[in-house]
């Protein structure tokens, strides 16, 4: 029977916590063909128990107590040893969300995650940068791909970073890529984070995902090889960069976005809410600024958001003043403001996707160091929680988005 706790008690009436034991059968059966060996279907099926359970912490020891195993080697063999290949499974993770999802405003969402360690070994850690702590630190940091609409949210792929420490040539990188088993063509060479993305962005598009536009933070709207990439593609977007962006305008000429937001007139900034929160609708001021048209037919522009109230310090003056974003948008010719402001304003499902998956399904407690084992896990966990958004989509009525009437 499908452990209790598996979906917050106020979301699902006990007869739709009862009937999802027969549904989460069906989903690990759909993908029993991935696993070679009956062992390892009953492994995945023991993991997405204890993932969906409200174990303490869902580490590999507190799993393996949970499915009734003395010890977690069975699982940890089915992480590090079973035949099986994760990336098979990530496709049917993938196809199954999107079908669960899918929405005429859904949308992909790239961003990046980290986890903080003890040690040096696992694959990937090292001093770096990351937004969980929101400071250096020794940790483990991997690109992910959320797929999110109005029906619901969810990760469908995902990439481990490996910075200069990892992907190198010399004798000391071999030695290290090879005892935690990073392949070859990752071992050599650091993959950007933008290049992450892109590669799932391509296997999303191969593989026929409906999507509206691709969102992302700084980090990768600043990425010109990227939104090149994008472009050529016809790929909508709408990609936050920083404020001394160089941007090409319809004359030839280039100017940075703090420059272009200068030069709006005040009157041509409109008030908009660019999604709800947890207090209702969250208002800023918005504008538009036309940039050179690409060759494709598709229109790019500058989209500025402003706070309604004072909210930053001005580091020069110490004066409060109201926060300024901006972001750069890759559209059909007449698109209008107030969907370009949705769409800058679905970007924040991504961090969802993150608390749901840290928070339910346990992706930050795999305490596995092999590259082949991360990404099973990480694979195992997004298959997990896919499973959540799809009983999440059809049994829990949905709040409709306050709908702002004007173009």
């Amino acid at each position: 029977m499908l452990p209790p706790g598996a979906v917050p008690t106020g979301e699902l009436s006990e007869a739709d916590v009862r009937s999802m034991e027969g549904e989460l059968e069906a989903l690990c059966a759909s993908v029993d063909d991935v696993f070679a060996r009956p062992a390892s279907r009953e492994n995945l099926r023991a993991m997405m128990r204890g993932l969906l359970a409200e174990v303490p912490r869902k580490n590999l020891w507190q799993l393996a107590e949970f499915a009734g195993h003395p010890n977690p080697d069975r699982l940890q063999g089915f992480l590090a040893k079973a035949a099986w290949d994760a990336d098979e499974l990530r496709d049917r993770v993938r196809d199954y969300a999107v079908a669960a999802l899918t929405a005429p405003d859904a949308v992909l969402i790239a961003d990046e995650t980290g986890d903080i360690k003890k040690g040096t070994k696992s694959a990937g850690v090292q001093r770096q940068y990351t937004g969980t702590a929101g400071r250096i630190e020794n940790a483990q940091v991997s690109v992910h791909l959320s797929y999110g609409s109005s029906r619901g949210r969810t990760l469908i792929d995902r990439e481990l970073y490996l910075g200069r420490t990892w992907a190198g040539t010399t004798a000391e990188h071999e030695r290290r890529s090879a005892e935690q088993g990073i392949p070859p063509e990752r071992a050599t060479q650091v993959a950007t984070k933008p290049e992450l993305a892109r590669r799932m962005v391509e296997r999303a598009v191969r593989a026929g995902v409906p999507f509206s536009y691709f969102l992302a933070d700084e980090v990768y709207g600043q990425a010109r090889a990227l939104r090149a990439w994008l472009e050529e593609q016809r790929i909508r977007y709408v990609l936050a960069i920083p404020k001394d962006e160089a941007l090409p305008l319809p004359d030839g000429r280039t100017r940075q976005a703090r420059e272009l937001y200068a030069a709006v007139p005040e009157d041509v900034f409109e008030r908009r809410s660019c999604a709800d929160g947890a207090k209702g609708p969250r208002d800023y001021d918005w504008a538009i600024v036309q940039l050179a048209h690409t060759d494709l037919e598709l229109e790019r522009h500058l989209l500025i958001r402003r706070s309604t109230v004072p909210n930053k310090v001005n580091k020069k003056t110490g004066e409060l003043v109201r926060e300024v974003a901006y972001f750069l948008c890759h559209a059909d010719t007449g698109t209008t403001l107030s969907a370009l402001v949705t769409a800058a304003g679905q970007r924040w499902m991504v961090e969802e996707s993150f608390q749901v998956a840290k928070g339910q399904v346990g992706l930050d407690e795999h305490e596995v160091r092999k590259w082949c084992s991360w990404y099973r896990h990480t694979t195992v966990c997004m298959l997990a929680m896919a499973f959540l958004a799809d009983v999440r989509s059809r049994l829990i009525p949905h709040r409709p988005p306050t709908v702002d009437p004007r173009p």
